[in-house]
């Protein structure tokens, strides 16, 4: 009796400790879990509001300089946010490029606190912005040093501190309120387009010829209308050809070029972010935004430097623009072989007032600016005369009038 008492004492105290062992083990398991799921939580939470971080500039062994958080986790733009005062990224867009805000940020070397600022989300929520491009992470990078958003379906770029050229894509809208489509018919349609760092819209001018500015003045008095942009080229946006660009002199000044193009900023856009208002002066066309598949820019005969695909078919002489004019204006003509030229100003009693060309060119396509400063306001003709050089006979002979409204 007292053996059977004894062995069934051991075995109920055998089956307590079995049984705290396993609620112990199970404890320990679910604590495990807990762990894991805060460091989770944390981490993502970290992706989206802290109360302290930094921004910082990381040197990326593929990309080169760009902007991280504290952890090295890389930060993005999206060429969608075409404004200052909000994102375009909402909803579920969030989900995949979490947004980045910090209560109190620490400015890392080499950036400018003068560059950062904050929005006001949709949602109500705050989102830190760097030369006006509201920052955000990728989901899919997971490690400090992934950059794995960059160029995603071309409209995220990972931020860098040092953009010459950006993208935006942005429906356009002149000064005349009119929303235009990219073939600068009204029209509605989301273009994309290049931007200075801060997001502002870069033209070029339809009269310009290849590595040639004909619309600023020598002594920049036009500046204020369609300033030259000058800044030299450092890093653009991945998938946009870094050697397309260059830059030439504009007397004594540099002036950035794309395919040729001379570029431009619109001074009545008043450096807005996102304003495109030159698309419509001084009508649709004359002044397009700049973007990558604009055709390269004709090469003309005024440096004697031709190639064959930018020799005209045949003589012509455009109109005068703008017209009317004060005090200068731009004429061009075309030459399709060698020619003695003479391209002369008259007024309406026929009386020559001015020669702007007289002699041998090369074929071509030329522009010239005629300076009216010290002629009175009325009617002009311009006449344009080419003789072959072999016979000197005249090859062509054409006039047009021109208004000088002062």
């Amino acid at each position: 009796m007292f053996k059977k008492s004894y062995l069934q004492i051991l075995f109920i105290c055998f089956f307590v400790i079995s049984a705290y062992s396993v609620l112990i083990f199970a404890s320990s398991i679910n604590i495990n879990n807990n762990i894991t799921s805060t460091k989770q939580i944390n981490y993502n939470s970290r992706k989206q509001v802290s109360s302290v971080t930094e921004v910082k500039i990381t040197n990326n062994p593929k990309y080169g300089e760009i902007l991280t958080d504290g952890t090295g986790m890389s930060l993005y733009f999206f060429a969608n946010d075409k404004d200052t005062v909000t994102s375009a990224c909402t909803g579920g867009c969030t989900t995949i490029w979490p947004t980045f805000y910090a209560d109190s940020l620490t400015i890392g070397a080499g950036l400018d606190p003068k560059d950062f600022g904050k929005i006001t989300r949709p949602d109500s929520t705050l989102q830190i912005t760097y030369k006006g491009w509201p920052l955000y992470y990728y989901s899919g990078d997971n490690t400090a040093g992934d950059v794995n958003g960059e160029g995603f379906k071309g409209i995220w770029f990972v931020a860098k501190p040092n953009y010459t050229i950006m993208l935006m894509n942005n429906q356009l809208v002149g000064g005349d309120g009119v929303d235009y489509n990219s073939s600068y018919q009204p029209g509605m349609e989301t273009v994309q387009y290049f931007v200075d760092a801060y997001g502002r819209t870069l033209y070029y001018f339809t009269k310009d010829t290849f590595d040639k500015n004909n619309f600023t003045k020598s002594d920049f008095s036009n500046n204020t209308l369609w300033a030259v942009y000058e800044d030299s080229l450092q890093a653009v946006p991945i998938g946009v050809d870094s050697s397309n660009f260059g830059m030439i002199d504009v007397y004594g000044r540099k002036q950035l070029t794309y395919k040729g193009w001379p570029l431009y900023e619109f001074g009545p856009d008043s450096l807005k972010r996102g304003s495109t208002k030159g698309v419509s002066f001084p009508s649709p066309g004359i002044w397009p935004v700049a973007q990558t598949s604009i055709d390269s820019a004709v090469v003309t005969g005024i440096n004697g430097n031709n190639f064959t695909s930018g020799i005209p078919k045949g003589f012509s002489l455009s109109q005068n623009y703008p017209d009317p004019f004060n005090p200068s204006t731009m004429i061009s003509y075309s030459l399709p072989v060698q020619s003695f030229v003479t391209l002369k100003v008259y007024n309406i009693q026929g009386e020559q007032v001015a020669t702007l060309v007289s002699g041998t060119e090369k074929a071509g396509r030329y522009t010239i600016n005629f300076n009216a400063n010290k002629l009175s306001s009325g009617v002009y003709f311009y006449n344009l005369r080419t003789f072959s050089t072999s016979n000197h006979s005249v090859a062509f002979n054409q006039t047009k009038k021109l208004i000088l409204l002062k």
